[in-house]
């Protein structure tokens, strides 16, 4: 099973590789966005807000919404609900979690909630997600 920390550095490699393509100029995140990511990673279960999370960091949502378009281009709460995603796959893959489990160990009260939430994001249903993984 990968390990959190190396998950985040799978992240922001694939980050670099395309500011490569785009011709930008890569750099190192912050000590604030890697605090960031860590603290979504380690509370999903508590399902904080943006605002939670900022203040639990001693920032802003300003300032954490700028730093994740900075290294990710999207906002904080995209890159929150890509975490979310991230782990909920990491879940159906490795853990062979039912969707009703994954959803309550991800913090979601309601599994038809967590259901619309990943195929939302996804385009594809946590179940349909499940069976094409059967198939491999």
């Amino acid at each position: 099973m990968i390990s959190v920390h190396s998950r985040i550095e799978l992240i922001l490699v694939e980050i670099n590789r395309s500011k490569l393509r785009k011709g930008k100029e890569i750099y190192k995140p912050d000590a604030l966005f890697l605090k960031f990511l860590e603290l979504v990673r380690a509370s999903f279960r508590k399902n904080l807000s943006v605002a939670e999370i900022a203040a639990e960091l001693g920032t802003s949502e300003l300032r954490l919404n700028r730093l994740a378009k900075l290294h990710t281009g999207r906002t904080a709460q995209s890159v929150i609900y890509g975490l979310i995603v991230s782990e909920a796959k990491r879940l159906f893959r490795y853990d062979k979690l039912t969707v009703k489990e994954a959803a309550f160990a991800l913090g979601f009260a309601d599994p038809f909630y967590f259901s619309n939430f990943f195929k939302k994001q996804t385009r594809q249903s946590p179940k349909d997600y499940r069976d094409q993984l059967a198939n491999e």
